[in-house]
C-alpha cells in the first residue's frame, strides 16, 4: 500500500498502534503536540541525537527496512552507553519518498522498536515528512544516569590505560563484503547491518571501575582515539598485538585481500566502547572479564610524545586518523 492511499495522519495512527506502550513516567504520549515525561529523582538526564541517510549510512541493495530501523536506533543507544547511562525515551523524525510503501515504513519502525525494547527504551513521538532524496531517520534520545556513574570524554590523565570492549574490524569488513557480494549474508555482515549498542557492558564497567574517559567507536578506533587525546590534551600509544581483531574480520581479510588491522583501526559503526582507566584499576578490570570482553590496548602519554602504533615487529609508527568522516 502506498502512503498516498492512507495519508500522513492515518500513517501516524498506524505507527502509534504498532509501537505504543504504557509507562507511568509517560504523562503524554504519541498523538499530542509533544510528549511529556516525569524525570527520575536523583538522576541526570542525557540527551543525544543521530541521523542516518540513505546512500550515506545504508544502502537498500543489501539492507532490509527492519535493519535500517535497527541501525538508526542502535546508533543513538550507543551514545547513551558511552556516558554510562540507560536509554529511556526516543523521538523519531523520518523522511520518506513517495515511492515507499506503508508496509516498509512499518518495518523500519519495527526494527527501531525491536532493538529499543531490548534496552527498555520507548518511542514516544516524532515527526514524519516527505523526503525527495531518499529515506532519512533522525532520532532524539533521552537517557539518564546516576551522577556517580556519569562518564565523559574528558578526564583521562597521562599513564591511564587505554581499553576497548569486544572485537574490532567486523563492521567495516562486513560492509566491504556486502559491496562486493550484495546478495550474500554470512555471519560476517551482522555487525554492520544489526549492531548491538554496548549498554549493558557500559553499565558493568561504570559500576565496577572508575572510568576516566569513554567514547563509543562509531567512526573508527583511530579516529575515536584522536578524539580522546584531543579532549584531554594528551598523546597515546597503542599496541598492534593487543588490538582485538574479530576472527570473522581476519577471514574476510584473506578473502577480500585486505588488511584486518586496517579495518580494526578504521571501522566505523562498531559501537564498541573505547575507555581509559588508572593502572590501579587493572585488578578490578580482570575480575569483570567474565561479564565483559575487554582488552587493554595501550596507554595515554604526554601530548608532546604524539600518537603512535607499536607494530608487532617492534617498529613505532605514527598513527593516522582513519575512519568515517561526513565531509
Amino acid at each position: 500500500m502506498k502512503i498516498s492511499q492512507i495519508g500522513e495522519f492515518d500513517l501516524i495512527d498506524l505507527i502509534e498502534r504498532r509501537i505504543f506502550s504504557k509507562d507511568k513516567r509517560i504523562l503524554v504520549n504519541i498523538g499530542d503536540d509533544a510528549a511529556v515525561i516525569k524525570p527520575s529523582k536523583d538522576k541526570l538526564l542525557i540527551f543525544t541525537t543521530d541521523t542516518l541517510m540513505e546512500k550515506v549510512h545504508f544502502d537498500l541493495r543489501y539492507s532490509s527496512f527492519v535493519q535500517i530501523g535497527w541501525k538508526a536506533m542502535a546508533a543513538n543507544l550507543s551514545d547513551i552507553a558511552a556516558m554510562g547511562g540507560l536509554p529511556k525515551f526516543a523521538l523519531v523524525t523520518i523522511g520518506l519518498p513517495v515511492s515507499i510503501s506503508v508496509e516498509n515504513v512499518i518495518s523500519i519502525y519495527d526494527g527501531m522498536n525491536e532493538v529499543a525494547k531490548r534496552y527498555k527504551c520507548k518511542i514516544i513521538g516524532g515527526d514524519t515528512l516527505f523526503s525527495p532524496e531518499g529515506i532519512f531517520i533522525s532520532i532524539a534520545l533521552l537517557g539518564e544516569v546516576e551522577k556517580k556513574f556519569l562518564v565523559k570524554r574528558r578526564g583521562a590523565k597521562k599513564g591511564d590505560l587505554i581499553c576497548v570492549t569486544g572485537d574490532l574490524g567486523e563492521a567495516q569488513a562486513g560492509l566491504e563484503f556486502l559491496r562486493r557480494y550484495p546478495r550474500k549474508k554470512p555471519a560476517l555482515v551482522k555487525k554492520h547491518l544489526t549492531p548491538f549498542p554496548r549498554v549493558h557492558e557500559a553499565r558493568t564497567l561504570v559500576k565496577n571501575l572508575r572510568i576516566s574517559s569513554m567514547i563509543d567507536i562509531s567512526d573508527g578506533l583511530s579516529s575515536e582515539l584522536f578524539h580522546l587525546t584531543e579532549e584531554n590534551d594528551l598523546g597515546a600509544i597503542i599496541y598492534e598485538e593487543k588490538i582485538p581483531i574479530s576472527p570473522n574480520c581476519t577471514k574476510a581479510g584473506d578473502l577480500l585481500k585486505r588488511s584486518p588491522l586496517l579495518w580494526a583501526l578504521s571501522s566505523g559503526e562498531e559501537y564498541e566502547l573505547l575507555f581509559t582507566i588508572k593502572k590501579k584499576e587493572l585488578a578490578k578490570l580482570e575480575k569483570i572479564k567474565e561479564k565483559v570482553k575487554v582488552s587493554v590496548i595501550g596507554e595515554m602519554l604526554e601530548k608532546k610524545e604524539g600518537i603512535f602504533l607499536m607494530e608487532r615487529s617492534g617498529k613505532k609508527k605514527k598513527l593516522k586518523k582513519t575512519g568515517f568522516t561526513h565531509f
